[in-house]
């Protein structure tokens, strides 16, 4: 936006005038920068010394050059002779010298006013890095849009092949029930990665609705519910869950999407237990942090190494290969986490186990204000509703 006030360019301009001028410029949004005559700053807005990390007294009387990266010397040479010719520079890419900061890209206005009073030249640069951090987000997701097509469809396409493929040679020898039951049990294990494929494909379109409906719920509760669904999982009998929750804490969010975060950690410290462990344990704790929860998974079963953990969060990847599964379980946590505002993070070691920290905030606590002041404090107990 240019601000060229027709009022500026009168030399009879009132001080009620002059004065509303510097409020507004005062409190305007963007980076408001104004040079007099030899193009020193003689008047900057509060988010112009945020954003360039220098104070009010440090900008004043700076001159322009000073306020751009030398590299961009030669483009601000060619913007003033502009604009003195009166052509108004507006929505030019450049960036401006932010002090012992990487430099910012800013979209870039600028003006030259004829006046009596100080004001000469005026700078609105708008900050470009939240719409540049904007924008490679969502080149992330097409290229992750992408990856979820390619990888689904292969890993559809394989199971039902087999499965299709099976039942011809099912044809072929009806009377022998020994190979009736062994090309059965292959059907079986094509299913299963197919449903498993589909199922982590339907979390991840949960993950990405746009309306979240928040209520309230006992933790405990819920993930004892949890637990209990994996009563006739393959493996679940090795495995010793031992829970660690108060009775009475509660937690505003959205209760499915916290399901499926849980669900899939669950299944994961089943999945990657040791063969044959016979000592296999997971741990899972909560507990109140900042204005929220923090919940562990902790099991001591495969583990990872660096180069695991490093992709452990990336779609499709499996870190053990013995274990079935779509590889979109972390995935889908990740995502699942960072949809109610979360963090996670993983710590493991080969052989040794893993343990998964979930945070989450209580969205409660978000909405009515109270996050800032609640950060680093001990919540109070919620009641059982």
């Amino acid at each position: 936006m240019m601000l060229k006030d027709a009022s500026l360019e009168n030399s009879l301009i009132s001080k009620e005038k002059y004065d509303f001028a510097r409020k507004l410029l005062r409190s305007y949004t963007d980076i408001v920068l104004v040079f007099d005559e030899n193009l020193n700053v003689c008047f900057a807005n509060s988010y112009a010394e945020d954003l360039l990390n220098l104070e009010k007294k440090a900008l004043i009387d700076q001159h322009i050059t000073q306020v751009f990266p030398k590299r961009q010397h030669r483009l601000l040479e060619s913007m003033i002779e502009s604009v003195e010719k009166g052509k108004d520079i507006r929505e030019r890419r450049t960036y401006l010298h932010v002090r012992r900061k990487k430099n910012i890209p800013v979209s870039l206005s600028f003006t030259f006013i004829q006046s009596k009073h100080p004001f000469k030249y005026i700078l609105v640069a708008k900050d470009q890095q939240q719409y540049t951090k904007a924008t490679d987000a969502l080149k992330q997701k097409n290229e992750e849009l992408k990856t979820l097509i390619y990888r689904a469809s292969h890993d559809l396409k394989g199971p039902l092949a087999s499965v299709k493929g099976l039942f011809n040679l099912l044809v072929d020898e009806p009377e022998d029930t020994e190979t009736l039951k062994y090309y059965l049990a292959l059907i079986k294990k094509s299913v299963d990665k197919l449903e498993d494929t589909l199922f982590g494909l339907l979390e991840l379109g949960l993950s990405t609705k746009k309306e979240l409906q928040y209520t309230s719920f006992n933790i405990r509760d819920c993930l004892e519910e949890i637990i209990g669904r994996f009563e006739n999982y393959p493996g679940r009998k090795d495995v010793i869950v031992h829970l660690t929750a108060n009775e009475d804490m509660v937690l505003h969010t959205e209760k499915k999407i916290f399901q499926s975060i849980f669900q899939n950690l669950v299944e994961n410290s089943i999945k990657y237990r040791k063969p044959d462990q016979n000592d296999a344990v997971t741990k899972i704790s909560v507990r109140r942090y900042k204005y929220g929860i923090k919940i562990k998974v902790k099991d001591n079963g495969l583990g990872m190494d660096r180069n695991l953990q490093k992709r452990a969060f990336d779609m499709f990847y499996r870190g053990h290969e013995h274990a079935e599964g779509s590889g979109l379980g972390l995935f889908i946590v990740k995502n699942n986490a960072e949809k109610l505002s979360g963090e996670i993070k993983v710590k493991s070691s080969l052989n040794m186990g893993t343990e998964i920290q979930v945070y989450l905030p209580d969205m409660q606590k978000v909405e009515g204000g109270s996050a800032k002041s609640s950060v680093g404090t001990k919540a109070s107990s919620n009641q059982k509703k």
